[in-house]
């Protein structure tokens, strides 16, 4: 029996995206054991706001480093918490079938956000999100907000903050969608680049690891996470970057679109380009992304923007 031991942080989230992985893996592989290691990144015990963090992959960098330290075999993460330039040593074996990619608000009396009353607070620490509620709802206060989902919403059912904003692949993954009590469509509220997928990450020199995870490899999302991310790289996109990327793909034609916002005034410049491409066209689907991030640096918005 193969074994191998697969890194995680220990909150619900990612021990439930973690373990949902390594059933789904188990079942292509029947003579596989993996064995969970918990590992606290610095995501994990800070709290500074995520938008004012001057260390990328606060919840990335521990993970990689026990991977590159050989004290596990592969790790999981949130696609959209990986800082966007590639890492030296580690490739990503395998990204599967993605989750929901929307954005969901929670909200005391399950209050929609356009009928929150003036001056409501609304937490979040992804300047994305905060220029977007700032764009939509000027009179409405944003605050940061820390913690992971359940923490989260019980901060707004007791009252700190009036309502929050949350992927809805977290929401999904542990149970609790029907917290949101409005799900914001994609063209409306566009997420996060590669939000709802996961990346599942090994060491490059591992070659006979990689081929065994890459058997939940999806080629779709693999295409859409290429062009979504290849906009923060062409950016330089750091934490307090209000940056969100979205990518279809249907009857071979590939469409990407981004916002660039300024976090503190909701300003906001969009860019959409379509391109026909097969679905492992990986190279051109990131100079989709590469040409988006072009056109958003030439806008005169960029020159208020908040990079790192």
């Amino acid at each position: 029996m193969a074994k191998l031991r697969v890194g995680t942080r220990g909150s619900l989230l990612a021990l439930t995206q973690t373990r949902l992985f390594i059933s789904q893996l188990c079942e292509k592989h029947p003579d596989l054991a993996v064995e969970e290691v918990l590992i606290q990144t610095q995501g994990d015990i800070s709290t500074e706001p995520l938008n004012q963090s001057k260390t990328p992959g606060l919840f990335v960098s521990a993970l990689r480093d026990a991977l590159l330290s050989h004290e596990v075999d592969f790790i999981v993460h949130s696609m959209k918490d990986l800082p966007a330039q590639p890492f030296p040593g580690i490739d990503t074996a395998c990204i599967p079938v993605r989750e929901d990619s929307r954005d969901g608000f929670v909200s005391r009396g399950n209050i929609p956000l356009m009928q929150l009353h003036a001056g409501a607070v609304v937490g979040t620490s992804s300047p994305r999100r905060a220029a977007r509620i700032r764009q939509l709802r000027p009179d409405l206060t944003v605050d940061s907000i820390r913690g992971n989902i359940d923490t989260r919403i019980a901060k707004v059912k007791q009252g700190e903050f009036d309502a929050t904003l949350l992927a809805m692949a977290g929401l999904n993954r542990i149970g609790r969608a029907e917290e949101a009590c409005e799900i914001f469509d994609n063209n409306d509220f566009i997420p996060a680049a590669g939000q709802g997928a996961l990346s599942i990450e090994c060491r490059s020199e591992d070659s006979e690891i990689r081929e065994l995870l890459a058997v939940l490899d999806d080629k779709k999302t693999r295409l859409l996470v290429a062009a979504e991310r290849h906009v923060l790289v062409g950016l330089d996109a750091g934490c307090a970057t209000a940056i969100g990327a979205w990518a279809t793909w249907d009857q071979g034609i590939l469409t990407l679109c981004a916002e660039l916002s300024v976090e503190s005034s909701g300003e906001a410049q969009r860019a959409e380009l379509s391109a026909f491409l097969e679905i492992e066209d990986w190279a051109q689907a990131s100079q989709l992304g590469l040409e988006i991030a072009s056109r958003l640096k030439a806008s005169p918005i960029s020159e208020r923007v908040a990079w790192k």
